[in-house]
């Protein structure tokens, strides 16, 4: 009977001009499979289409033993709050009447001790259940049970709740084996978009990972009955479902790398926006908020369900454009897309036909096709992600075999352009040894001899490091090597350099020093902020120069000596003093003064020894004068 009068629930009121309902199964009432043949169709399908609110059922109850004690066993599918009174007294309730309306929450079957029969050996029981006007929406049959409910001995009927219970929960199985694959998944996604923050499809791969997830959490929370069956409804399926599709829209368009296409990702959030609105009206009447007609909010299901077919339809864009693009990608993805939408669009589909969700039945488990699909596409992006990564890994290993061949080229190049001509002088003793930091490096030297038995030094650095060091290099040697030809003065040695720099350096600049070592002792020297020489164990003083490259006009500076028999000048490059240890501390140029008489390789060795970050360049000069006589005596 329709309507809320708790008269209904009194043991003498006359129920026999109520109408009937049969709630016969085509199954077996025992069968613990709720499958679709236990179906019962509601009220709204027999003869009350357009009751929702309060409706009250009455039956009673002869027992065979009245001593035997009796229980009741509720159905496991309903609409949506119920009260049993046994006997006009209030015996059981799933749901709360202490407001208006009354709180619903997800249904689950229940079994409860009745009272004894009354003085006239009858139970009289009357259910009074409420039915929220949004139960209506989408569904065909709806209205209070959809299955008889079931009296028999309490161990009986407490083994059948509990199994009914646990097929519920072997109904979800799917949902628990996705979130847990979300579970494993998710931080793998959020590690890789910080690897690469530009790969986009990885973020919101973790972004659907997560609401995966929440969906689970709210589904379960709800199915305690912690958490009201109304605002499980909004949180899932209003906007964690809105979200679910155009996120997979993203994480494609992404992948594809489909950005001139920017009207998709902004279509679907603006359809996903709209079915969120279109939800939260349908959820009004909850609110008891009723200022939209009963036609009008039955009219939201198809609203939503083109809102969806509309998303669907940008997805199906997204895997086409992707297609076009890659198609083993494109068709890896086809399949777990397909059954997404499918699974999408059967949540309408199949409460409004009473047709049965598509699953997966292994044993007493159940996978329905959405799991599938969410399964299949998330294994399918990680498929997809680590052929990425090893073709990605492929092209990077290729690059670097072809740079490696070209530093190894411009080594040996850059040996070729370093390597000194052979010094054969009875006036000067020349060592050298040289060793880059990298394969090829920007420190630079250059000994030439001239016909009048003078000798040309020139050392520097080129700052940074790797080929554009080196090429500038190559520059700076062949142009001292032209300039060599007229004239060794230091001072228009470095103009000369200096002027080569200018304008091609590409934002390096060189420091360098020139000495024209004479036959008969002089020494000039022309610095540009290069490290000074030792002399004899003593550094030779400088004033302070810019480096090359600078400025278009260079003011070196200027240091003129005369050199004895047995004279050594030792010419470093920084690498020698910014050797580094463990700790940090330089070698610096205390202890570099301290070792410039050694033997260069000695000298080498040490900064080595000492922590080498820079290249390492030692030159030495010995001026052996006394030997020029004996020279002239033995050719005559």
């Amino acid at each position: 009977m329709e309507g809320n009068s708790p008269v209904w629930a009194r043991t003498d009121f006359d129920d026999s001009s109520w109408s009937t309902i049969d709630l016969t199964p085509q199954t077996d009432p025992f069968d613990l499979t709720l499958s679709p043949g236990s179906f019962v169709p509601g009220w709204t399908a027999k003869g009350f289409s357009n009751l929702d609110g309060y409706a009250w059922y009455r039956l009673r109850v002869r027992p065979a033993n009245p001593g035997q004690s009796l229980s009741l066993k509720m159905p496991a599918d309903f609409e949506d709050a119920y009260q049993v009174y046994a006997n006009g007294q209030l015996a059981r309730q799933f749901g709360s009447f202490d407001s208006s309306p009354p709180t619903i929450f997800v249904s689950r079957p229940e079994a409860f001790t009745l009272p004894p029969p009354g003085p006239d050996g009858e139970i009289e029981l009357a259910l009074r259940f409420y039915m929220s006007p949004v139960s209506t929406l989408g569904t065909s049959g709806a209205g209070g049970m959809h299955e008889p409910p079931i009296l028999g001995l309490p161990l009986t009927l407490n083994v059948i709740a509990s199994n009914q219970n646990t097929g519920l929960a072997f109904g979800r199985f799917g949902q628990l084996l996705t979130t847990l694959l979300f579970l494993l998944l998710a931080p793998g996604a959020f590690w890789a978009w910080l690897q690469n923050r530009r790969e986009l499809a990885f973020l919101w791969l973790f972004i659907e990972l997560v609401t995966g997830v929440l969906f689970f959490v709210v589904g379960w929370i709800a199915l305690a009955s912690w958490l009201p069956a109304d605002s499980a409804r909004f949180w899932c399926f209003g906007v964690l479902d809105s979200i679910w599709i155009p996120g997979w829209i993203m994480i494609w368009w992404y992948w594809f790398g489909l950005n001139e296409k920017r009207w998709i990702p902004w279509a679907a959030w603006l359809l996903a926006a709209a079915d969120l609105v279109v939800e939260a009206l349908a959820l009004a009447p909850v609110r008891d908020i009723n200022f939209l007609s009963s036609d009008l909010r039955h009219s939201f299901n198809d609203v939503s369900l083109f809102l969806v077919a509309a998303i669907c339809v940008l997805l199906l864009i997204v895997l086409v454009e992707g297609y076009r693009r890659d198609r083993t990608e494109g068709l890896l993805a086809a399949a777990p897309i397909l059954l997404l939408e499918i699974g999408a669009l059967f949540n309408y589909f199949s409460p409004l036909f009473n047709v049965p969700y598509p699953s997966l039945h292994i044993f007493a488990l159940s996978i329905s096709i959405a799991n599938i699909a969410s399964i299949l596409l998330v294994l399918v992006v990680a498929v997809l992600a680590v052929r990425r990564f090893l073709r990605n890994r492929l092209r990077e290993e290729l690059a670097s075999q072809v740079i490696e061949q070209d530093l190894e080229q411009a080594r040996e190049l850059q040996q070729h352009v370093l390597i000194p001509e052979e010094i054969s002088s009875p006036d000067f003793n020349v060592q050298v040894e040289y060793h880059p930091d990298q394969l090829v490096g920007g420190d630079f030297f250059q000994t030439i001899a001239g016909r009048d038995g003078n000798l040309l030094v020139i050392i520097g650095d080129v700052s940074g490091k790797g080929i554009s060091a080196a090429m500038l290099v190559s520059v700076l040697v062949g142009a001292a090597r032209t300039r060599a030809n007229d004239s060794f003065d230091p001072a228009s040695m470095l103009a000369v350099l200096n002027k080569q720099l200018i304008g091609r350096a590409g934002g390096h600049f060189a420091t360098c020093l020139v000495a024209e070592l004479q036959a008969d002792g002089r020494l000039r020297m022309a610095n540009a902020g290069h490290i000074a020489p030792y002399l004899n164990g003593a550094e030779v003083p400088f004033t302070g120069s810019l480096p090359l490259g600078l400025s278009g006009k260079i003011e070196p500076s200027l240091q003129a000596l005369q050199l004895r028999p047995g004279d050594q000048i030792t010419f470093i490059t920084d690498g020698v003093v910014e050797a580094r240890d463990a700790a940090g501390e330089l070698f610096g140029f205390a202890r570099a003064r301290i070792i410039c008489n050694e033997p260069v390789s000695e000298i080498v060795r040490r900064a080595q020894q000492f922590g080498q970050n820079d290249d390492i360049t030692v030159l030495r000069v010995d001026y052996t004068a006394g030997r020029r006589q004996m020279f002239a005596m033995e050719k005559s």
